[in-house]
């Protein structure tokens, strides 16, 4: 069974898509930096999803049904940007306001 998206999930996500054909989490990670510093002054990486590897950050398990543990993480640290890079490949979740 396909794993749901997390689409209506995410915080106030700006998408980029990028035909990158080597995008890995290092390239990722800078473009969605640069996207959010355009947008704020001094924003706060607080949680990161690699579905290539499934790697996510940080490594919290979640009671909530249907949600991962470092979504909902980020959502009780009041987060309020998300940046998700070609259709939640990699999603990035920013703190921008203190």
């Amino acid at each position: 069974m396909a794993k749901a998206p997390l689409k209506y999930q995410l915080i106030n996500p700006v998408k980029i898509r990028t035909d990158e054909p080597d995008l890995d989490f290092p390239a990722a990670q800078s473009m969605a930096d640069e996207k959010v510093k355009s947008l704020c002054p001094d924003p706060m990486l607080i949680s990161w999803f690699d579905a290539t590897t499934g790697e996510s950050h940080p490594k919290v398990d979640c009671g909530c049904a249907g949600k991962p543990g470092w979504l909902n993480y980020a959502q009780s640290c009041n987060c309020d940007m998300t940046v998700d890079i070609n259709d939640e490949q990699f999603v990035f979740i920013y703190l921008t306001q203190p």
